[in-house]
């Protein structure tokens, strides 16, 4: 506040003596800041880092990412990842031909290319020089007044506020909220608005690709993951033994690197969080006052050409950002280039669910995610890959879904991927096999023990428990006894006994 107030009234003293601009600026500006007036302003970025932390905007658009290895699906919470999804969406519409428009399901196959870009570097692109050429502009629209009539007020408002601009975007924490640390994924991820969209974005990571998974539900700034991929905000992990730095180590994604911690910020009022979250809050609170400070500026009365002149800086910064933040842009400007490799069109969304599993083996994911009630009985075989034909030739019936995938082997070659990794059955998997498999038989009805032993005295007592009995029987039993009896002469007690039981077997 000292040197604004020395602009404001240094400069106003100096003008009596013919020496700077008209005094009626400072005069204007000492004005306002005595009686302030139409200020408005918004703290929502102080109030985001307050509350969860985060400074990137919440999605806008629905987004899933289902990892088709491990068959886990998980709605997106990045904004990154929701914008990548609704551009490709938006650009493959272009592509399409008027006669393939009318579809069910369109499963789109990239394959992630080469990205020389590491978890904090990025690519100059066109928009930073396009920026740089708009700020530019209205540097040079503030300059007007200075130059007519010697107003510097306008174009001081405009270059401290192009500062503060400048000053916000250079916070690291765009970068650790924009890029995973993960940067060399082999996994395969679709990316879908979920159950009752059209379109399936499926990314073949080969080593090369973002971690989506980590990126759609990414840690909270007051954790130490995020900032772990900033050297000079992050260290090598303290207070571990060798052998548990390798073993985790052995557990991190490829890319990584050895395990990292956030430096902590040990300095009131915010201690205990890391050093990078920590530099967020104070250029926050800082600019929330700075702001402040120079709206009030900006409510102050003009005249011409210095009200013309605000509109045109301000019109021409809101359409900027309004055309940025609606602009699509292409996947190697979010740090993942990416090559198409095939495309699926159905006119039936259990017929491009099929065709996808038949080439790359990876749709009982997606089963799970369109189709979550039970399947019908032609459908459970299928994906049992026992029974194709009564499904297929329902299809090929119809005359409009057009010819399965597997049909076609010559034309359609069947990519070969490892086999993923060992994992619980996903629901569809459960479902699959619950709907394929054979009803048993009819079960008896368990007979209690009481109840046997009732009937069994119930039987005896009325006769109907004797059995024919045929004396060879009889004799065969006797010869057994004598066979394995003892050899001197005379009747045993054991003789007798087994004499005794032989008869109680003969009346029964």
């Amino acid at each position: 506040m000292p040197i604004l107030s020395y602009l404001l009234h240094g400069r106003a003293a100096g003008a009596g003596a013919g020496d700077g601009p008209s005094p009626t600026v400072a005069q204007e500006l000492a004005a306002q800041w005595y009686n302030p007036t139409d200020i408005a302003y918004a703290f929502l970025g102080l109030v985001n880092v307050i509350g969860d932390g985060r400074i990137m905007p919440t999605p806008d658009y629905p987004c899933k990412v289902v990892n088709l290895d491990s068959g886990y699906a998980r709605e997106s919470k990045s904004f990154v990842v929701s914008r990548l999804l609704r551009d490709l969406e938006a650009s493959e519409a272009r592509q399409l031909a008027s006669e393939d428009r009318d579809y069910s399901l369109k499963i789109t196959v990239f394959e992630a290319t080469g990205n020389c870009n590491g978890p904090t570097q990025f690519s100059w692109t066109y928009l930073h020089f396009l920026g740089a050429l708009i700020t530019g502009i209205q540097l040079g629209i503030a300059v007007i007044p200075l130059a007519l009539k010697g107003d510097w007020s306008v174009f001081l408002i405009t270059a401290v506020g192009t500062l503060f601009v400048q000053w916000c975007g250079c916070l690291p924490q765009w970068t650790s909220e924009k890029l995973p640390s993960g940067q060399h994924s082999d996994s395969i991820y679709a990316l879908t608005a979920g159950n009752g969209s059209r379109d399936i974005m499926v990314i073949i990571g080969y080593g090369l690709c973002l971690d989506l998974e980590s990126l759609a539900a990414p840690h909270p700034p007051r954790a130490s993951r995020p900032w772990e991929k900033f050297t000079w905000l992050s260290r090598p992990r303290r207070g571990e033994t060798e052998e548990g730095a390798y073993a985790k180590r052995k557990r991190r994604r490829p890319g990584q690197g050895p395990p990292r911690e956030a430096i902590v910020w040990s300095v009131w009022p915010f201690s205990g969080v890391p050093l990078g979250f920590a530099l967020t809050r104070i250029t926050y609170a800082a600019l929330s006052v700075l702001w402040l400070c120079l709206l009030v500026n900006v409510a102050a009365p003009r005249e011409f050409p210095d009200s013309w002149c605000f509109l045109a800086v301000g019109g021409l910064g809101m359409f900027q950002n309004a055309w940025l933040a609606a602009k699509e842009l292409r996947p190697a400007m979010r740090n993942l280039p990416l090559k198409k490799v095939d495309t699926f069109l159905a006119r039936k969304v259990m017929d491009g669910l099929m065709d996808f599993h038949t080439i790359f083996d990876r749709g009982m994911p997606l089963l799970e995610e369109f189709f979550p009630g039970p399947l019908l009985e032609a459908e459970a075989k299928w994906w049992a890959n026992g029974d194709f034909a009564e499904y297929e030739r329902e299809r090929l019936e119809s005359g409009y879904r057009g010819t399965p995938r597997r049909l076609q082997p010559e034309r359609y070659r069947k990519f070969s991927f490892k086999p993923p990794p060992k994992r619980r059955a996903t629901l569809a998997e459960m479902k699959v096999q619950k709907a394929s498999r054979p009803e048993p038989p009819p079960r008896t009805p368990k007979v209690t023990t009481a109840a046997y032993q009732g009937s069994k005295r119930d039987s005896v007592m009325s006769g109907a428990w004797q059995r024919p009995f045929k004396e060879s029987n009889l004799e065969k039993t006797r010869e057994d006894y004598q066979l394995s009896g003892p050899s001197s002469g005379g009747s045993s007690p054991t003789k007798k006994r087994m004499s005794a039981q032989i008869s109680t077997a003969v009346c029964l």
